[in-house]
């Protein structure tokens, strides 16, 4: 794959942009904080210098991935809260994608060093020419010899201009369907993802939908509605988040009593939260990187 010199310049900045927006964010972090506030945050650091790839993914502690903030969030972070900030920036459709976990309390250190271990092994062994699961096979022997799981039912992805997942899934398991383990190339980009738990049982190390709403949505075609259509001109096929569009319709002067149920009904897709199976804690850790001849370069 050939990426123009813009085109690469657009996604290093998109990459940039987002690495340093979870540097500031860092600094804010800490037992009380809102979950409302720190989406606004996150939300506005990057607005200042780009678009968003996907709305900011907000998740504490057996909740792996896809939980945001509410319009009329009320939740704070507790003192032993493990917590996944899973963001990406959007430049001129070029997308980054890159997450961290933190553990307010430190208990969970161990748990966060697994995956970002089975991150940094991953990395090592990205070249053109292997095929998807050796890396799947590096991010689960390195959580594995810290004692925990990887999770096998979320994975990595490729990113191409304006597709924030298209192409090829990347395990962070060794099994894996033959048909799907495809070959990386040089000029791919990838969002590798590994997740780890401490999660017991046979059904652990699994994630399944929480019992919860969906706080993100995407369009799956041309809306129906209103409000549908006007979101679809907002995001296009971007993901959104129920509060950022929201705030979005009220600074078009339009309130909207239940906006989720509106588009439940309309085409779109809600992304409800999800939780490991047994109830384990979770941990992410994620960069973007480019395939290049010499290997995996970090963009994130």
């Amino acid at each position: 794959m050939a990426w123009s010199n813009s085109e690469l310049h657009d996604l290093q900045l998109a990459g940039k942009i987002a690495h340093l927006t979870l540097d500031q964010v860092e600094k804010v972090i800490q037992p009380g904080l809102g979950v409302g506030k720190l989406f606004d945050i996150i939300e506005s650091l990057i607005l200042k210098r780009a678009d968003l790839a996907f709305p900011p993914n907000i998740s504490v502690d057996n909740c792996a991935a896809h939980d945001s903030a509410a319009i009329n969030e009320k939740r704070i972070l507790s003192k032993k809260a493990l917590l996944k900030i899973d963001i990406g920036a959007n430049v001129n459709g070029m997308l980054s994608d890159t997450a961290r976990s933190f553990s307010l309390d430190g208990k969970h250190s161990r748990l966060i060093k697994a995956s970002k271990e089975a991150l940094n092994a991953a990395v090592e062994v990205i070249k053109p020419g292997i095929r998807v699961n050796e890396i799947g096979v590096a991010v689960q022997d390195t959580i594995e010899s810290f004692g925990f799981k990887p999770i096998a039912n979320l994975t990595g992805h490729q990113l191409e201009k304006g597709h924030l997942h298209a192409g090829l899934s990347v395990p962070s398991v060794k099994a894996m369907p033959f048909s799907k383990r495809g070959k990386l190339k040089t000029g791919m980009i990838l969002a590798i993802e590994p997740f780890a738990t401490n999660g017991k049982g046979i059904n652990s190390g699994y994630v399944e939908d929480a019992p919860r709403p969906a706080l993100i949505y995407s369009s799956k075609g041309r809306p129906r509605s209103e409000i549908g259509q006007l979101l679809v001109n907002k995001y296009n096929k971007i993901p959104f988040a129920l509060r950022s569009a929201n705030r979005f319709l009220l600074n078009n002067d339009i309130e909207v009593d239940d906006l989720s149920a509106i588009l439940d009904k309309d085409n779109f897709h809600g992304y409800r939260p999800l939780v490991e199976k047994t109830g384990g804690f979770v941990s992410q850790a994620e960069h973007t990187v480019l395939v290049t001849p010499k290997g995996g370069r970090i963009l994130t």
